[in-house]
């Protein structure tokens, strides 16, 4: 009867390879699957408030079409003085501009105007959101403030997911953005997955995605960055390490108490009163 020839050493290292190589696939195939299904959740229309005068400020409807075709939907708070500096606002990853729609009012009432918009995907803009579709969203939007709205004084506002994407378009408008405000964001996708999916070192599989402080950075513009200590999405410790690597004029803003999304309802005035200063300053 034959022996089975004891496994040589070239065999084992074979084999240590081909598993280390499925174990690394897996890992960016589910890295990948959770980027495309954990990112968006969006609210189409008819979900949210869409009665316009249900702010005491009425918003004017505004349509326009990104470089790849496709058409968006916004909301634009106009204050009262026409040379008010606009803020255009990089919502988040849920709902729609309906939800953001009384912090905008309220901030057109304290001489701030907001252009607010729907990524693709939710409210009453067409298409469908993707990671990579939302930068021709937002150059877009930002042409369409400059170009249309003849808004010289423009400070772009981006709430969470929002935040890489102000940054992005900053650092492509360079000299033509006056500000950013980063609300309950990250320093870029990869720290976030490393933060959200630890032990999985899925950061890894994103290294050059959203970096939100290095866009930052090259724009070069003032920075104000806000985020509750009680943040159960993005942890604080990201936002306090996107504020402490920036290396441009910057102000924090900490909330002892606010959840994600929750700085405008908790902090009250005095989120209104840091937004306005950094917006007319």
């Amino acid at each position: 009867m034959a022996t089975r020839k004891p496994a040589t050493a070239q065999a084992r290292v074979t084999r240590v390879l081909v598993f280390v190589a499925v174990l690394l696939f897996a890992i960016v195939a589910f890295a990948q699957f959770l980027r495309r299904t954990s990112m968006f959740f969006p609210s189409r229309y008819p979900e949210g408030r869409w009665d316009v005068g249900a702010w005491t400020i009425v918003p004017e409807a505004h349509r326009f079409r990104t470089d790849d075709g496709v058409t968006l939907h916004a909301w634009l708070f106009r204050a009262k003085a026409p040379d008010a500096p606009l803020i255009v606002w990089c919502h988040g990853n849920a709902g729609n501009l309906t939800d953001r729609a009384e912090m905008a009012s309220q901030l057109a009432e304290r001489g701030v105007s907001v252009f607010v918009f729907d990524w693709r995907g939710f409210g009453k803009s067409e298409g469908s959101a993707s990671e990579n579709a939302l930068f021709h969203d937002v150059r877009a939007a930002f042409d369409y403030a400059r170009q249309q709205l003849r808004a010289q004084r423009i400070i772009v506002y981006g709430e969470s997911i929002g935040g890489p994407y102000a940054a992005y378009v900053a650092k492509e408008r360079k000299g033509l953005v006056r500000g950013v405000v980063i609300e309950n964001s990250f320093p870029s996708l990869r720290e976030l997955g490393n933060a959200l999916y630890a032990p999985l070192p899925l950061g890894w599989t994103a290294p050059f995605a959203l970096r939100t402080t290095a866009w930052l950075n090259d724009a070069g513009v003032p920075v104000l960055v806000m985020h509750g200590k009680r943040d159960q999405v993005i942890p604080y410790r990201l936002g306090r390490k996107l504020f402490d690597e920036l290396r441009v004029p910057k102000t924090l803003l900490t909330s002892e108490t606010a959840n994600h999304a929750e700085i405008p309802a908790v902090e009250g005035e005095r989120y209104y009163e840091a937004v306005t200063a950094f917006a007319k300053r």
